[in-house]
């Protein structure tokens, strides 16, 4: 009886991957469009919320927001969606949520440079310290 378990496992396991042509996995431009506005539309009320959860002494869970927003959305039609851009925050055409999101990436490329900037840096900001702990051994301390 284990045995013949196995085996239908083992069989199910080997299912035959069907070959699905590249341009047929791609997203059409529709998609595209439709995500980036969930995308400036998701960014923008985080920053809202999370900045009325500061001011009130809150926390915010930016990861809880993220999925949440997203599968709120992922239906909502896109010219519903762009309405919402104009009326929450005054994004008026695609041109103008397409500068959004590239504001959004350019903010988000230069907190990554900064981290990044700050670990290579923290050996420096050690060594900076040591340093100075080295001519404060010519300081005597009177008792």
């Amino acid at each position: 009886m284990v045995n013949a378990n196995a085996r239908k496992t083992a069989k199910a396991s080997r299912k035959i991957e069907r070959h699905i042509p590249a341009l047929e996995r791609v997203m059409t431009y529709q998609e595209k469009v439709h995500l980036m506005v969930i995308e400036v539309l998701r960014e923008e009320s985080g920053r809202e919320l999370a900045a009325a959860a500061r001011f009130n002494g809150q926390e915010f869970d930016w990861d809880k927001h993220n999925s949440q927003f997203r599968k709120d959305y992922v239906n909502t039609l896109l010219k519903e969606l762009v309405n919402y851009a104009r009326k929450l925050y005054g994004l008026n055409n695609l041109d103008e949520i397409r500068d959004r999101r590239a504001s959004h990436k350019a903010a988000r490329s230069k907190r990554m440079d900064g981290l990044n900037g700050l670990s290579s840096n923290s050996d420096d900001l050690i060594n900076d310290d040591f340093e100075q702990d080295e001519d404060d051994e010519d300081v005597e301390i009177d008792d």
